[in-house]
């Protein structure tokens, strides 16, 4: 299988990609264009739809043509901005690079060094300064096995793992690890050398909880109907029993021990098809913080915390992945209630038996947030 890269490096490579066959300027006319400003905004706000697309294309062409927009300006303006945003001005940006960027080699390393910018941003103008300076790549990678970038720290990490480490130097780079491949990585050289770690919770999995079902999804249609479980969950009303799609269900408790946090519903409910589960944890967080939950699930899902929706995917056996949906939520001081809707189809090919979920929360960077007491 290929090295699985983080999903920024990989947005950061699809644009340069994209971009690099568009011309953002007219020939050899460079005029000055009103909006400049108002077109960057615009860019950082861009959701998908053709709508969208069509203004940001307007946009892109205005800002090839003008003068008063800089390379630091353009790749300054990835920070905040949403993902397809992004993904727009760093085509903007590698036009830029193409026409003169070289000649701003100091500005670029001054950026680079600026951890408040975005991510995605310094990991592009670290590509730009390190094309074909092996030495430099080397040197600036030394350090960066900490750095805010989750796209650079991966490659620092990347690089650190190519010498022989010993148990300290590995355990260091665990916990500067954010990357599931590269966290499971370390702790697989970190067995070999006769430490343990447990995977599951280094990773910050969600391993306790309470299942009930199963629910009718005949036809798959429905996803989006509220059974009473899941409209009193929301409410915050907790019963014990319901009418199930043959009979009355109860909770059942399920732990899981899997090192990849997967919980597999296709064998605790004899493969049944043309259902639903519901599944429900309690999450103690320390502080009210912000975080992440990262799900992968192949089925359909719905999350809600504390009774607001999170996330919601309607598909059916897609490929799956650890943090393949990732979606930032709010946690409260204390207790914090975590419900999730799992939904099965009735296809009978083998590949379409799997009906499983696996749950972690993290911080913004993919450190794990662990339940208190855990």
């Amino acid at each position: 299988m290929g090295k699985h890269y983080p999903r920024t490096i990989r947005c950061a490579i699809v644009g340069i990609v994209t971009f690099s066959s568009l011309s953002f300027f007219d020939g050899n006319t460079i005029v000055r264009a009103e909006g400049s400003l108002e077109s960057i905004k615009l860019l950082q706000t861009l959701t998908s739809g053709d709508e969208s697309t069509l203004a940001a294309t307007k946009a892109i062409k205005q800002l090839g043509k003008a003068t008063d927009v800089t390379l630091i300006q353009s790749l300054s303006a990835m920070k905040g901005a949403t993902p397809l945003g992004r993904n727009w001005l760093s085509g903007l940006a590698n036009s830029i690079y193409r026409k003169s960027g070289k000649s701003q080699t100091a500005e670029l390393a001054k950026f680079l060094a600026d951890s408040g910018q975005d991510g995605e941003a310094r990991y592009i103008v670290f590509q730009w300064l390190t094309a074909n300076n092996m030495a430099l790549r080397n040197e600036l990678l030394a350090s960066m096995n900490q750095d805010s970038s989750p796209e650079l720290r991966f490659l620092a990490i990347d690089e650190a793992m190519k010498a022989k480490l010993e148990n300290k130097q590995l355990s260091t780079l665990l916990d500067a690890a954010r990357h599931p491949s590269q966290v499971v990585s370390i702790i697989e050289k970190l067995k070999e050398q006769g430490e343990t770690i447990d995977q599951s919770k280094q990773l910050g999995f969600v391993p306790t909880w309470r299942l009930i079902g199963p629910f009718d999804n005949v036809g798959t249609v429905n996803f989006d109907k509220a059974f009473d479980v899941e409209s009193d969950w929301i409410k915050g009303v907790f019963k014990v029993e319901y009418q199930g799609k043959t009979e009355v269900v109860k909770w059942k408790p399920e732990i899981t021990t899997a090192p990849d946090g997967a919980v597999d519903l296709a064998t605790i409910y004899a493969k049944e098809k043309g259902c639903i589960i519901y599944a429900v944890t309690e999450f103690d967080s320390e502080k009210d913080r912000d975080a992440e939950a990262r799900l992968g699930c192949k089925n359909g899902n719905k999350i809600w915390v504390n009774g607001k929706l999170v996330m919601s995917n309607e598909v059916y056996h897609t490929g799956t992945q650890i943090d393949q949906y990732s979606e930032p939520i709010r946690l409260k001081a204390g207790k914090n209630q975590i419900l999730l809707k799992l939904c099965q189809n009735e296809q009978k090919e083998q590949w379409a038996q799997d009906f499983q979920f696996q749950l972690r929360i993290c911080d913004s960077t993919g450190k794990a947030i662990l339940t208190k007491g855990r």
